[in-house]
């Protein structure tokens, strides 16, 4: 009887709520209830061995920010690396030891353990509700990543809210707008006028639409930063009889050299039987494709640069 009354409480819920319902406090301390801040429980999670780490690691910390959001003060909002997070913004594994909660002056900022704090000017900052949750603006969320993430990774998490997303095969119908255009974001880094605004220009100047993913503005980076020609992004390539055949994440048209990241997706049969069909078309139009996993992307920042220079002098240096 004890278990139903915690199973119709939910995933996680106050100390209040359960003793309302029923639960005794001795049966609050069962080793199948987790007490991720004081006064709240959460039903001890399983495992899918499934789920890669960084899905595991974004349910965890999901589980984490919907029951603090049960005691959460109404006038507190989430930012940082935690509203990224709940606004699907791709973060480095990693970033989310503690909740980020942010509170206008002069409000106090929470101090609970689990929790950083943090008190903001409200000028210009709009608190939207995300998913039931409340977090800051995406220009705005932005900016509060600065003392959390590196330049790659605040590049990478701006070419996500600037991405322009689209159906391969041309801009025939954008599957959405961009959260934010980059005029957009670089006015709020002036209108914050917090330490480290140089550093955001440039970042915010370095972002682009095109860009899928982290692991592409890393390779991104990475073969600008080595002192290459930078490549186009989200290209579109067709065959002699200007039938559609694929879209690269990143390439060189006019060298015919493309550049893929390989994610854990492509592991599956259907997906895997699928790229060789893909990787076969583009051979057959004279295209020659770079493949990378993680490993190659994050283990050796270097190797990705490496690669594409040998492959461009290959194929009769680089494009102008």
């Amino acid at each position: 009887m004890t278990s139903e009354r915690i199973a119709q409480l939910g995933p996680s819920f106050t100390v209040r709520q359960a003793r309302a319902a029923g639960v005794t406090r001795g049966q609050l301390r069962s080793a199948t209830l987790l007490q991720p801040f004081h006064g709240v429980r959460m039903v001890r999670p399983g495992v899918s061995p499934e789920m890669s780490r960084i899905e595991r690691e974004r349910a965890e910390v999901m589980r984490r920010v919907r029951a603090y959001a049960s005691i959460m003060p109404s006038h507190a909002f989430f930012v940082g690396p935690t509203a990224a997070l709940i606004a699907g913004i791709p973060l480095p594994p990693g970033a989310h030891e503690v909740l980020h909660v942010g509170v206008f002056y002069p409000a106090t900022p929470p101090r609970r353990r689990g929790v950083r704090g943090v008190r903001m000017n409200p000028g210009g900052v709009r608190v939207l509700v995300h998913e039931g949750l409340r977090i800051v603006d995406p220009a705005t969320l932005w900016i509060t990543l600065a003392d959390a993430l590196g330049d790659y990774d605040l590049v990478a998490a701006a070419d996500h809210l600037l991405r322009v997303p689209r159906f391969p095969g041309g801009f025939r119908a954008p599957e959405r707008d961009p959260y934010l255009t980059r005029d957009e974001l670089v006015l709020r880094i002036d209108e914050r006028r917090r330490a480290g605004t140089t550093r955001m220009r440039a970042l915010a100047e370095r972002a682009r639409t095109g860009a899928a993913s982290r692991p592409e503005t890393w390779m991104r980076l990475s073969i600008v930063d080595a002192g290459l020609p930078e490549p186009e992004l989200d290209v579109d390539v067709y065959d002699r009889r200007g039938e559609f055949v694929a879209c690269l994440d990143q390439a060189f048209p006019r060298l015919r050299l493309g550049i893929e990241f390989d994610g854990d997706w492509h592991r599956g049969r259907r997906q895997w039987t699928k790229d060789v069909g893909r990787h076969t078309a583009l051979v057959a139009e004279g295209w020659t494709t770079l493949r990378f996993t993680a490993p190659d992307v994050f283990d050796d920042t270097s190797h990705v640069a490496r690669t594409v220079r040998a492959a461009l002098e290959e194929r009769g240096g680089t494009p102008t």
